[in-house]
């Protein structure tokens, strides 16, 4: 239902979400799922694409160096790794109670993602956004008395290119400010840097 909601409220500002059931198998290097009804599985390649590790390494323009994200987005926020991810997937996100979203911007994107995310990028939930309030419904939000609140938040992980960037600590702390409960929120902070270094397998498609 929720990742219903998010789709609709991301078509608004022209972006996409993805629903995903999964089933896992006891090793973490191969583990399948079901996006859409198609099959798919993560997967642990040893032999690397260094040109696709390479275009996940995108320091800001303003950084003066060291272009390093913190290892912690916010307080009471979880940083996570790549298990923790897939477990993520395969288990929260295959029930419906998970979102796991990209917070890069779409060309970004397009040089591949992790499956099952979402992409929201950061400047969706900036205040000049109209339709802030739509994403934020969509995410579990309610509105009581004029007043939005997150007692049904739904757990979410954010990641970005890696940690060269810091597109998935804004994010974070910018739901944090619309009062998101930071306890629901993960920080996966090796984003696809890390992911496609490791090998792990990636969508290209949306």
């Amino acid at each position: 239902m929720f990742t219903r909601k998010i789709t609709a409220a991301l078509a608004i500002c022209a972006a996409f979400g993805t629903p995903v059931g999964a089933q896992t198998k006891s090793d973490t290097l191969q583990v399948d799922f079901v996006v859409d009804g198609v099959a798919g599985v993560f997967e642990q390649s040893f032999s690397l694409n260094t040109a696709q590790i390479a275009s996940h390494y995108r320091p800001s323009a303003s950084c003066n160096g060291p272009c390093v994200a913190p290892l912690s987005a916010a307080r009471d926020v979880v940083t996570i790794a790549e298990r923790e991810v897939i477990e993520f997937v395969t288990g929260q996100i295959a029930n419906g109670t998970g979102l796991l979203v990209d917070s890069r911007d779409p060309d970004n994107r397009a040089t591949g993602f992790i499956a099952a995310s979402l992409n929201i990028p950061t400047a969706l939930l900036r205040k000049n956004n109209p339709f802030l309030n739509d994403i934020l419904m969509a995410m579990g939000g309610q509105v009581t008395d004029g007043t939005l609140t997150f007692a049904q938040a739904l757990p979410i992980v954010v990641f970005d290119d890696g940690p060269s960037t810091g597109d998935a600590p804004a994010f974070i702390n910018l739901l944090i400010d619309e009062g998101y409960p930071a306890d629901k929120l993960s920080y996966y902070r090796g984003g696809m840097l890390v992911w496609t270094a490791l090998g792990l397998s990636t969508n290209s498609k949306p």
